[in-house]
């Protein structure tokens, strides 16, 4: 592909129309197709730069998530096994029999699910900081049984409408912000304040039934693993996901793993990285494995 390590490629969004939703997506780049599965409450302009960035390898495919954004919400409870379907259907209209496939967070579990319904068609799979499963949480048993029933308190109609009312007030949402932030142990860099300000009651229960997933979701390994080639890169020192689990359950699962070790304080950055600095870090790492890999 012809373009500069320094150019960031021209991008465009628009609406794609599926049976399960009405996505809105960014696409960016060009060669073979790259779907990137979002993580939890992400919008296309929180993406644009990595995207951008694997655009110099792929012709790269963001969506929002049903229910995040400006893509229509699922019919029925939002879940990761319908997301691999959404994958499957997104494939299908844009006419890829064979596609590579990203995932990151959140999206580790989403891009998991839908790479284990559609390994045939999948040439590559890229999990940056992936959440595979519940056990690489930080959490004790006790916390994550209290998580979860207060999750699934969440899905309550009432409750969501409350919260979005006591969220949507500057002098109140700093308060949901510590609490959420001490309940989870979530990161400060996780810009929880700017997105609870804006959110809606549609999004609240994605979101509720999003982390119902996290805290429930477990992989079984493999009698036999993937040959896909996989590449899997996460910091040493994350604190939302313990590390050495994460990579357990990836090499449980593929046996072409390219392990990338980062050294990050952080599990989302502060803000998001620009072109520039995802090519000064890992555009030769990249590079690499595509190659390797072609």
């Amino acid at each position: 592909m012809n373009v500069s390590p320094r150019t960031p490629p021209a991008y465009k969004t628009y609406f794609v129309d599926l049976p399960l939703s009405r996505l809105h997506v960014l696409e960016t780049g060009e060669g073979a197709p790259l779907i990137m599965v979002p993580a939890t409450i992400s919008e296309w302009k929180d993406w644009l730069t990595l995207a951008q960035f694997m655009a110099q390898w792929f012709t790269v495919y963001f969506f929002e998530l049903p229910g995040h954004g400006q893509s229509a919400p699922f019919s029925m409870r939002f879940s990761s096994l319908q997301v691999a379907e959404l994958v499957e259907q997104l494939a299908d209209q844009l006419g890829f029999e064979r596609f590579n496939l990203m995932g990151f967070s959140f999206g580790g579990i989403l891009a998991m699910r839908a790479f284990q319904r559609l390994s045939h068609r999948i040439d590559r799979l890229v999990l940056i900081a992936p959440c595979l499963g519940k056990s690489a949480l930080p959490y004790s048993q006790k916390r994550l049984r209290i998580l979860h029933r207060i999750t699934r308190q969440f899905e309550r109609p009432r409750l969501q409408s409350r919260f979005v009312k006591f969220v949507h007030n500057p002098r109140t949402v700093s308060l949901a912000v510590s609490v959420l932030q001490k309940a989870g142990r979530l990161e400060d860099t996780i810009p929880l304040k700017s997105k609870l300000l804006n959110i809606t009651v549609g999004t609240i229960s994605v979101l509720a039934a999003q982390i119902d997933e996290i805290l429930t979701t477990e992989f079984a390994a493999k009698s036999t693993k993937y040959e896909t080639p996989c590449y899997f890169a996460m910091s040493i020192y994350d604190p939302l996901l313990r590390f050495d689990v994460t990579l357990g359950i990836a090499e449980n699962h593929f046996g072409n793993l390219n392990t990338v070790r980062l050294t990050f304080p952080f599990h989302q950055p502060p803000r998001p990285f620009t072109f520039e600095e995802l090519n000064d870090g890992f555009y030769k790492t990249v590079d690499s494995f595509m190659r390797v890999n072609a």
